[in-house]
């Protein structure tokens, strides 16, 4: 039968995985000219960053969270965590949900300010809200394990079948998962499979060990 923990989603430092945002902050940069620039500063090209840096300096959310990207990742600045935070939550306090989600991941790893797993989830149920699969992951998993807010299996379970149904392969695996043990819904082995195979197909790391287990449970005669 599949074991383990739910899996929690962090994030590369890769712009691409970052600065993609929906109407509503601050932005004369696109997610595309954010990338080649930050791509030219890794190769050295310091007006790429300056560019970025004034732009951000401009209020500009998404140059914001490429600067703070350039200080987590060391790209044409030497690394600086409390730079990158600040960085990220002046795009964060203008609603771009890839800073909220950031956000999140420093206060639930203490990378840059003091660990704190309520306000983690503050940050996420912020990016949740604007339909961001990993945030509704991640905070699926902290209703689930009571961590920084009060347990409750039918929030996790709606959370994560709604970063599934995005096509997010970490819930498809956890609702895989919490089908196989009968976790906040009814155990089904069939549902299980289904929703681990949504995952395995993308090449998730645990979903088809997942499956070979369910597969071994479904067979293996009980013991007399």
């Amino acid at each position: 039968m599949p074991s383990g923990h739910l899996r929690i989603a962090l994030a590369a430092l890769a712009v691409c995985s970052v600065v993609a945002v929906a109407a509503g902050p601050a932005q004369a940069i696109t997610t595309e000219e954010a990338r080649a620039l930050l791509d030219r500063a890794k190769g050295g090209d310091t007006g790429a960053l300056e560019s970025l840096r004034q732009q951000g300096d401009q209020g500009d959310a998404v140059a914001q969270m490429a600067m703070a990207l350039a200080y987590l990742a060391g790209v044409g600045v030497a690394k600086d965590e409390a730079e990158a935070v600040r960085w990220t939550q002046l795009a964060a306090n203008q609603g771009l949900a890839p800073a909220e989600f950031y956000m999140a991941l420093y206060y639930l790893t203490g990378r840059g300010v003091p660990k704190d797993d309520a306000e983690a989830a503050r940050w996420l149920q912020l990016a949740a809200d604007q339909g961001m699969a990993p945030a509704q992951n991640n905070l699926a998993v902290l209703y689930a394990s009571g961590q920084g807010v009060p347990k409750d299996m039918a929030k996790a379970v709606a959370l994560f079948r709604k970063a599934a149904d995005q096509g997010f392969a970490d819930s498809q695996n956890n609702l895989g998962m919490l089908y196989a043990q009968g976790e906040g819904v009814k155990k089904s082995k069939k549902e299980a499979l289904a929703w681990f195979e949504k995952a395995a197909a993308q090449g998730h790391p645990g979903a088809q060990k997942n499956i070979e287990e369910l597969q071994q449970a479904k067979t293996t005669p009980p013991k007399k």
